[in-house]
């Protein structure tokens, strides 16, 4: 690793092996204990915009390259996607009142042209780019000194954990307020023109009213910023730029950096390579030393046998592929037959052809939680009552006759009209987990008597279709928290996001003053709960961020976990798994399970103990939000 943040020292990979694992890892791993890596240089992937496209500028076209950001910003502090730990970064401390919380910043933090990075920055970060999520429940950011924040809260404020969750996800040190002055006052003046908000049904940056106009020139004064700006990025990273071209990337050992101790490669070379195929030969050449991703079996294995000197480690990715019905369509707005679709699947042979080293849950249909975490989640009384959707035919045959399908000795389905269907599952065509899964997906509902065929299409068209309702089914992740592990966070996906307008959820729609009716984009879905009572699915999922007590939000989960269970308006294939793979040739450190690698021969599963688990997902750069806080060293 690169940076550190957490744990204690342990001992090394070779320490923590019997004399007998040393001799056989010495087997595995050929020289494990020579240093190759004397440059101190870490090989990794990225992408960035070709030169002369390249600029400075994170926010402006095309960014600056994902892989390379981490490396460069901070934010105050960070969260492990999958895992929902959250680590101070350049905050030093903070603390939290009813409504405000202080956050107190480390006090030696310098941008890479050698200014101070101040209290200022990050107010400055937050009214220029006022569309931060976060900005929704602020109604002020003060500065009472150079080192100290205070957010204050709209009342009543989200829980305490949901504050540092929501601040989390923004890398507040990229907007350097010596550089960006221009854009940040004016968008300081433009906001103080505005009303603070009276209408509880709208949300604005920190609880203010933006009209249409004032929308429009906040707006200009963003697009300016986003043209403007050095020519290669200020952050206040471990690392900074030096060079880049089509593909390669070189950037520095920032001398400044505040926690100078924690850095242990003077260089990171990031190669742009898209093609997987490519990819794979640089692993298998050892030209990586890192790589994240888990491949099929048959190459996972052959890289594994060509290459003694890597490890691979598997870990859950908090994402599902899956299958969502159309609901506007008919037959799929009858829950029965949804029902009984779900039934037909056998989620062991989709997983096997999606990613073989994902996990299936048989059980559910699709319940917007993160399935390994539906135990902790989700209270076992609740799970137990539950629909089982594990495959039953008899079960989908029996449904469908109680909806008036009839199977004819041709053994097609025929609908109450006598009409046998033929159905479309969309999916992106450059996506191959859900395009094979999909494919296999058809052909269980063709063998079942419903013709069902696949339609993949170019993903730049596909989203814009699905979203359209232009499929019967559409495939995507489901049950997705790509940002912080909360289960609000991946029910936002569910009943506001990308899951919501493949299934096709109704919004509130109301009157203007002309008479003229508009969409309120306000969810309108009322259903019964796991207690009878009829809940509105937009008042429990906005209520949640403001219940302090954490069994009431419980409850809340528990319920709408249920409701989206029973209503199966999708189905999860399997659980994704992704991987770390390390090139032990040029990496040290006191790497996750090494007392196991001898049983595994470098292919380690899935770990069960949560400070295993813990280890592991910091290997994956993703996960980490901007950085990775273990020790690993050049070997």
């Amino acid at each position: 690793m690169l940076v550190s943040g957490c744990g204690t020292s342990t001992p090394g990979l070779v320490d923590r092996l019997s004399a007998g694992d040393v001799q056989d890892m010495q087997q595995l791993i050929p020289d494990a204990q020579i240093k190759y890596n004397k440059d101190k240089i870490f090989h990794v992937l990225g992408g960035w915009p070709k030169p002369p496209l390249y600029q400075g500028n994170p926010f402006g076209s095309g960014g600056i390259g994902d892989t390379n950001t981490r490396y460069m910003y901070e934010g105050l502090f960070f969260f492990l996607r999958s895992m929902n730990n959250v680590y101070n970064r350049l905050a030093e401390s903070s603390e939290d009142t009813d409504l405000t919380t202080t956050v107190h910043l480390q006090r030696n933090v310098k941008w890479h042209d050698g200014e101070a990075f101040t209290s200022k920055d990050v107010w400055g970060y937050y009214r220029l780019n006022n569309g931060a999520e976060v900005t929704k429940y602020l109604t002020s950011i003060d500065t009472p000194d150079d080192y100290t924040i205070v957010f204050h809260w709209m009342n009543p404020a989200p829980y305490p954990e949901l504050r540092k969750l929501l601040l989390a996800q923004d890398l507040q040190g990229q907007i350097p307020y010596h550089i960006y002055k221009k854009y940040v006052d004016k968008a300081d003046a433009l906001l103080q023109e505005a009303k603070p908000l009276t209408d509880k049904s709208k949300d604005g940056p920190f609880n203010l009213d933006i009209t249409e106009e004032l929308s429009k020139k906040i707006a200009l004064n963003w697009n300016e910023f986003t043209r403007s700006g050095p020519a290669i990025p200020v952050g206040t990273g471990p690392y900074k730029f030096e060079k880049v071209t089509t593909t390669d990337m070189l950037i520095d050992k920032f001398e400044d950096y505040w926690r100078p101790d924690a850095v242990h490669f003077d260089k990171i070379w990031i190669k742009n390579v898209p093609e997987l195929s490519a990819q794979y030969a640089l692993v298998k050449a050892g030209k990586l030393d890192w790589y994240d991703g888990t491949p099929p079996k048959d190459i996972l294995e052959s890289l594994l046998k060509q290459n003694k000197n890597l490890l691979h480690y598997r870990m859950y990715d908090p994402a599902s592929v899956g299958l969502m019905y159309n609901i506007r369509n008919k037959p799929f707005d009858n829950v029965k037959f949804r029902q009984a679709m779900t039934y037909v699947l056998d989620k062991t042979k989709l997983r096997e052809i999606g990613n073989y080293y994902g996990k299936e849950y048989p059980k559910i249909s699709m319940t917007g939680v993160m399935p390994s975490s539906l135990d902790k989640e989700i209270d076992a009384s609740v799970l137990d009552q539950m629909t089982d959707y594990t495959t039953n035919l008899d079960k989908a045959a029996e449904l469908l006759k109680e909806i008036g399908w009839k199977k004819g000795s041709d053994g097609q389905w025929r609908d109450p009209d006598g009409k046998v269907p033929s159905f479309i599952i969309g999916a992106p065509n450059n996506w191959a987990p859900g395009v094979n899964s999909a494919q296999i997906a058809a052909e269980q509902f063709s063998k079942f008597g419903i013709p069902t065929k696949l339609k993949a299409v170019d993903s730049t068209i596909y989203f814009a279709n699905a979203d359209k309702g232009q499929y019967d089914m559409s495939m995507d992740w489901v049950d997705i928290s790509w940002g912080f592990q909360n289960p609000w966070s991946s029910m936002r996906v569910l009943f506001w996001q990308g899951t919501k307008t493949k299934v096709g959820f109704s919004n509130i729609k109301k009157k203007d003053e002309k008479g003229n009716e508009i969409d309120t984009g306000k969810l309108d879905l009322k259903l019964p709960g796991i207690d009878g009572k009829i809940y509105d699915i937009d008042k429990e999922m906005k209520r949640f961020p403001y219940v302090q007590d954490e069994q009431e939000r419980r409850q809340i989960i528990d319920n709408l976990a249920w409701i989206a269970n029973e209503n199966c308006w999708g189905v999860n294939f399997f659980q994704n798994a992704t991987g770390a793979w390390i090139n032990t040739k040029m990496m040290s450190g006191d790497f996750p399970m090494m007392e196991q690698i001898v049983q595994y021969n470098r292919d380690m599963p899935l770990a069960t103990d949560p400070v295993e688990q813990l280890a592991i997902t910091h290997l994956n750069h993703g996960f980490n939000s901007s950085y990775m806080p273990e020790e690993y060293w050049p070997r």
